[in-house]
């Protein structure tokens, strides 16, 4: 179960942690910002162990995994944690509606350039190739994720009928489980370590499919299954899950695909286009 007396809890206990599990402990009490927008293997690397000697450091704190601590991190850390604030000029606890517009666009501002900045310009490119030769393409992702997957299916909808997405995360996992080699699976995860993700380009890959994964971590555990790994998304805190950082630069990297997906599918491309916006104007008043 979480606590919200985590780094306490971590000082008491420290002289009856093994001597690994108190370089994890060390890395924790010394760094917990950073600790709380880390994947478990980025935590085993600041820490200088494997990725199992964190989860061991977990279950002596008594906590049932990786993301119950991280919980308990964010819990025992800063209210503000349950936000996304940020240190900048504006004061991050007023509650005046000109510092916290201010703080937001700050945050949105901040996740648009860290993704543009990260762009491999060389995995879009094959990730273009891998869309363009497939016959279907499935967008996957849950909960905040999924509206972002939604997206993108509605925009490209506009260009080429063989896109598809279900909010049901059953249906995801069924459909990702029969793709075949014709189809490309597009998945979104911005942490990259959601087992129902992680699961569905495991599936995916299983049928046959090409997967590309978009994530804000390199080092996701889905790079196993994975053709291209795109790194775009926001760090969030457990507290902070679905933040609108995170889903903006998701749909930067929407935005930047269906763009250049347009331009590589030329007039078919603009014919299609034509003909769903003339479907949707005639229900405008």
């Amino acid at each position: 179960m979480p606590t919200s007396n985590l780094l306490k809890d971590i000082q008491s206990r420290y002289e009856h942690l093994t001597k690994v599990e108190k370089k994890v402990a060390d890395t924790v009490l010394a760094r917990p910002q950073d600790v709380l927008n880390a994947t478990i293997t980025d935590l085993a690397e600041m820490s200088g162990v494997g990725d199992t000697s964190v989860f061991r450091f977990c279950r002596s704190l008594q906590l049932d995994g990786y993301q119950d601590f991280k919980l308990s991190l964010a819990l025992s850390t800063n209210s503000q944690n349950m936000l996304d604030v940020k240190e900048t000029s504006v004061p991050a606890d007023s509650d005046k509606i000109e510092d916290i517009a201010a703080n937001v666009f700050n945050i949105t501002s901040d996740a648009l350039q860290d993704a543009y900045h990260i762009l491999n310009y060389e995995r879009i490119s094959k990730t273009i190739d891998l869309m363009t030769a497939a016959k279907r393409i499935y967008f996957f992702g849950i909960g905040g994720s999924a509206l972002t997957a939604l997206e993108a299916q509605n925009k490209f909808l506009k260009i080429t009928p063989n896109v598809y997405f279900t909010i049901d995360t059953h249906m995801q996992l069924t459909t990702a489980s029969l793709l075949g080699e014709d189809s490309l699976a597009v998945i979104f995860s911005n942490s990259g370590t959601s087992k129902d993700s992680l699961n569905m380009a495991k599936l995916a890959k299983q049928s046959g499919a090409q997967v590309v994964f978009i994530t804000k971590f390199e080092k996701t555990p889905a790079r196993r299954f994975s053709d291209v790994i795109l790194v775009s998304g926001a760090a969030e805190g457990p507290m902070q899950g679905g933040s609108i950082s995170a889903k903006t630069a998701q749909l930067f990297i929407v935005d930047i695909l269906f763009t250049k997906f347009f331009y590589c599918q030329g007039s078919r491309a603009v014919e299609n286009k034509k003909i769903t916006s003339a479907s949707i104007i005639t229900e405008m008043l």
